[in-house]
């Protein structure tokens, strides 16, 4: 039986554990779980590993955006880090996204849109790039659905409610279409 793809999409080392608990969390739910480090994207080797995973987006119905405080890997195509690519992918490829950003990083945006272009440090994050695809994504006019956390399970809260809300979504357009 086909299962609904979800793609989770974030930096790995510094959300390591809010991944996991994600996939579980989707597993549970009779979903796929898609990670790059589970095995769940067929790597070859003509290609870069970011090349493979962008092309994945393409085979998923949502996409899992989790934003922290780290830029992660820099990708080869863009200034950007390769999960910011993936939203970018995802987005372009009208899929389904959530975007979740750690609250400490969401609270410090306020002060770099405050001080943006003058020279100065951040807590929260190791790359003003960060707050600069955070604007960027903000300015979305449109699949730019935002949400703050500070544990996985206020991931999980919400997307059981979209999900749901999704479902029902799809059973009240079945019965119009009879």
């Amino acid at each position: 039986m086909a299962k609904p793809r979800i793609f989770i999409s974030s930096t790995y080392y510094d959300l390591k554990q809010t991944r996991e608990d994600l996939a579980s969390f989707i597993t549970s739910l009779g979903y796929e779980a898609v990670r790059n480090e589970e095995g769940n994207i067929p790597f070859g080797k003509d290609n870069t590993l970011e090349s493979y995973c962008l092309r994945e987006i393409g085979n998923v119905d949502i996409l899992v955006s989790i934003i922290g405080g780290r830029f992660g890997s820099a990708s080869s195509e863009s200034r950007w880090s390769i999960s910011n690519e993936e939203l970018r992918t995802a987005i372009k490829n009208k899929k389904q996204v959530y975007i979740f950003i750690d609250s400490q990083v969401a609270a410090e945006y306020e002060t770099y849109l405050l001080n943006k272009g003058g020279s100065m440090k951040f807590k929260y994050v190791d790359n003003v790039k960060i707050y600069e695809f955070v604007e960027e994504i903000k300015g979305l006019t449109s699949n730019n659905n935002i949400k703050e956390f500070s544990t996985s399970s206020q991931i999980q809260q919400y997307l059981k409610e979209q999900l749901a809300g999704l479902f029902q979504s799809f059973l009240d357009q079945q019965s119009k279409m009879k």
